[in-house]
């Protein structure tokens, strides 16, 4: 993967175990270190083992909860540690406020959505190249239930889309925000399912409204 004067540094994460949330923890195995990207902060990768999804039916397949929605700006630290205590992943906890359900039971108004990245003063912690929600954009996220109440993102960056207000097939540029962090084939595999997305939103959007 090509950065304009910068050098890519990733970190190579190896399966330890299942935690509660249904995340997977990861060690390092090699630490040469990071991304210095658009607003100056390391960027250290993890990799992961995950479902890829060829279409949006199987991403909806995996999903038990599609919405549509915007990130409130309310966000905290989800760090795991392994038997030593030390930190093997960062991710955050999320607050996401549902303006439309696509499938699944309407949850509350308010939701904990687990994201697979973190950001501090200094850096930030991606698996698999998930970019954190802005609350300034729309998304439409694919969720799956944790048995502790919250939701994690389906398939990493498969399971979260930047949506407009009136959604419509678009090109994905290659220097998108959504996509800063991904690897070239990444770039290409998510541009394609976002298009998909894009027609599951137009479908269920001109569904009939039932009359009760």
């Amino acid at each position: 993967m090509n950065i304009n004067k910068n050098i890519k540094i990733t970190f190579l994460f190896t399966l330890i175990a299942f935690t509660v949330g249904a995340y997977t923890l990861y060690t390092s195995v090699n630490s040469e270190a990071a991304t210095t990207v658009q607003n100056e902060k390391k960027v250290y990768s993890a990799h992961a083992d995950y479902p890829v999804v060829n279409n949006v039916n199987e991403l909806e397949e995996h999903a038990d909860l599609i919405v549509s929605g915007k990130y409130t700006g309310n966000r905290n630290e989800y760090f795991q540690t392994d038997d030593q205590g030390e930190v093997v992943v960062k991710a955050s906890k999320s607050e996401f406020q549902i303006e439309h359900v696509y499938k699944g039971k309407q949850p509350e108004s308010f939701i904990t959505v687990v994201e697979p990245a973190y950001e501090d003063e200094e850096a930030i912690y991606t698996i698999e190249g998930y970019n954190l929600m802005n609350n300034l954009d729309n998304y439409v996220l694919f969720l799956a239930t944790t048995d502790t109440g919250t939701y994690r993102i389906v398939g990493m960056y498969q399971g979260q889309y930047q949506i407009d207000s009136n959604p419509s097939i678009q090109n994905l540029a290659r220097n998108s925000i959504e996509t800063v962090h991904f690897e070239d084939e990444q770039i290409d595999h998510y541009s394609s399912l976002k298009e998909q997305v894009f027609e599951f939103l137009t479908e269920e959007n001109n569904q009939p409204t039932s009359v009760k």
